[in-house]
């Protein structure tokens, strides 16, 4: 388990600026799910994407704010090794407080 802050809009209206996720390390992943992945090119970074495409050894992630996001359209395909995890659950703010589903 670990956990991550959402830092920019690259994901809203899923998302916003200060939600606070919980993810899993999971050995399967589909289409729609969350993930999150250190940056390809700021290393330390983390980003959170949506699963648009899998390969066997890389996934292909965009933001839901696809105007704005920095993703696969730029760095390409994220080696699934690169993954940290899948984003399961939202714990900040207390409203927006729940179990994250693939879209």
């Amino acid at each position: 388990m670990f956990r991550v802050e959402v830092e920019g809009v690259s994901m809203l209206p899923e998302l916003a600026p200060g939600d606070r996720l919980v993810g899993v390390r999971l050995p399967v992943l589909e289409r729609g799910d969350l993930v999150a992945f250190e940056d390809p090119e700021h290393p330390g970074r983390v980003l959170v994407k949506r699963v648009a495409a899998l390969q066997a050894t890389s996934v292909e992630v965009i933001g839901d704010n696809e105007a704005v996001s920095r993703d696969s359209r730029r760095f390409g395909p994220v080696p699934r090794r690169r993954l940290l995890g899948r984003i399961v659950y939202r714990y900040e703010p207390p409203a927006a407080a729940g179990w994250l589903r693939r879209r």
